[in-house]
């Protein structure tokens, strides 16, 4: 049996929820998905990593970037892949990090606009969505099964990824000067 890759804990979330994103770079075949906007309190402080993926976590315990440095020609593909609607929003706290874990197994549909990072080979007993487009599963004991990205968009050159920070910047200070 594989020893399990993160231990997680989940709270309601006294905000809205957050804007995710993935981004497939075609230039460098890989994916880099945004899971929140990078501010003073969503900075990079640890991380998850095995050879083809990383997963960056803020010091609060939140993920805030994934990186998957596989081309997706590589993925496996899987007719009847359906991305997860029943999700409960929630905040997720990563309790595990500055390890080294094993790739998952990349799962997408035929046209790669989903992908699934299978860590585990349990069956997952709950779904959370922690942000807009992703979606955490976890066993009984919330270990990390898989994550799932959704609405995945091609990338050339960092333009996309780059016009969707500075929206998700114009909102975040939009919804600041409201508050205030």
């Amino acid at each position: 049996m594989t020893p399990p890759i993160a231990k997680l804990r989940f709270q309601t979330p006294t905000e809205a929820v957050i804007t995710g994103r993935g981004f497939y770079q075609l230039e460098e075949d890989a994916l880099y998905v945004q899971v929140g906007p990078f501010d003073n309190s969503r900075r990079f402080f640890s991380y998850l990593e095995g050879d083809h993926v990383r997963l960056d976590i803020d010091r609060h315990g939140r993920l805030i970037f994934i990186e998957v440095d596989v081309a997706r020609r590589h993925w496996q593909v899987a007719d009847n892949l359906c991305f997860p609607e029943n999700a409960r929003e929630s905040d997720i706290r990563w309790l595990d990090f500055r390890k080294t874990i094993t790739d998952p197994q990349l799962i997408t549909n035929r046209l790669r606009t989903i992908l699934r990072l299978e860590f585990a080979c349990a069956n997952p007993s709950r779904a959370y969505r922690p942000a807009e487009h992703i979606v955490i599963e976890t066993d009984e004991n919330d270990h990390l099964v898989a994550i799932w990205i959704e609405d995945i968009i091609d990338d050339l050159a960092g333009q996309e990824i780059a016009a969707y920070r500075k929206q998700v910047r114009g909102s975040e200070h939009f919804f600041e000067q409201k508050r205030s």
